[in-house]
């Protein structure tokens, strides 16, 4: 009901029943992704130090691992590993003047995200947070959880206006036989004090961008009940119609990802555009339904898209004809 109401599908004068039959809940979003993909694969996409280690070594640029905060006995390949306050007091005082982002290695949509602003010998500060000690910041904030370290990518200039934190661009990849198809691409962008991008975060933006150009063709907002379109950002004319820098060297860039994790035939990327190219922070198991429909005003069940999930064994209830869609009957 919550994306019923959000994509406005209640309003039956917005949308005919074949636009509103290609909406995809996304309570779907599990069963349909373990059916396209090899199971054995989800570690290797949604543990984020292996992920990135893979990724690097097919010659995919990545953001470097500074170190990995984990106490458990996993050993980390050439990666230093943090398991105390003197070490990681070490790491952050080593590398602090490039910034340094944390995330949690098996974490999804930016959960626990957190973004160093100032250290010293005895002090470290997050963005959002006051001043905590190596120890308590180990023991308060980070806890049981494992973290990767990596240095803050900064947006390419042309991005630099419309966001305040790193931008990233959601590739859907769907990987066939004979290469990697890409029906929908959204950048999301953060706003204010938003250390991550993602759509659930207040006042966070999200467009769609065309496949093929890489210009921005809508700009959306989680409002209260419904997304909000914009004509364009809310506070710097320019975002609507923008083209994307370095796009074709992102699409070759996604391309090689998405193959070198070919298991895995229903995926996501996300991409940063930084002034030296693109750089892959994530490969996704999946990737929800929600945000790519959210930003580009539609439902992703296409033909091309539809016929993709059926040909791995997925069976959808309800074709326009029988005025259903995949939200319920109307």
């Amino acid at each position: 009901m919550v994306e019923y109401v959000r994509t406005g599908l209640f309003r039956h004068d917005k949308f005919t029943d074949v636009q509103r039959a290609a909406y995809v809940s996304n309570d779907l979003h599990w069963g349909l992704t373990h059916k396209c993909n090899t199971h054995g694969w989800t570690g290797m996409a949604e543990d984020k130090a292996l992920a990135t280690m893979l990724l690097s070594a097919g010659e995919v640029p990545t953001p470097e691992i500074l170190g990995v905060i984990d106490v458990s006995p996993r050993i980390y390949p050439g990666v230093t590993q943090i398991g105390t306050a003197d070490q990681l007091r070490d790491l952050v005082l080593a590398n602090l003047a490039q910034g340094i982002f944390g995330k949690i290695v098996d974490g999804m949509v930016s959960f626990g995200a957190f973004r160093i602003e100032t250290a010293d010998a005895t002090h470290l500060t997050c963005a959002g947070h006051a001043p905590m000690t190596y120890d308590s910041f180990l023991a308060d904030f980070v806890g049981e959880n494992t973290y990767i370290l990596q240095h803050s990518l900064t947006n390419h200039s042309a991005l630099a206006p419309y966001a305040g934190a790193l931008a990233t661009v959601r590739m859907v990849n769907l990987v066939q036989d004979d290469g990697v198809y890409c029906p929908l691409a959204v950048i999301k962008l953060p706003q204010g004090e938003n250390i991550a991008d993602a759509f659930w975060r207040p006042g966070n933006l999200a467009s769609e961008v065309d496949v093929d150009t890489g210009e921005i063709r809508t700009v959306t907002e989680r409002g209260r009940y419904e997304v909000t379109f914009h004509d364009d950002h809310p506070e710097h004319a320019g975002l609507m119609g923008l083209k994307l820098p370095h796009w074709d060297d992102l699409r070759e860039i996604n391309a090689r990802a998405a193959q070198i994790f070919a298991p895995i035939r229903y995926q996501s990327t996300d991409i940063a555009i930084t002034e030296d190219g693109p750089v892959v922070i994530e490969l996704n198991y999946g990737g929800g339904f929600d945000l790519p429909q959210y930003a580009s005003g539609r439902g992703m069940l296409t033909p091309e898209v539809r016929s993709f999930f059926e040909s791995h064994g997925c069976r959808f209830e309800g074709e326009a004809k029988k005025k259903w869609s995949l939200f319920g009957r109307r």
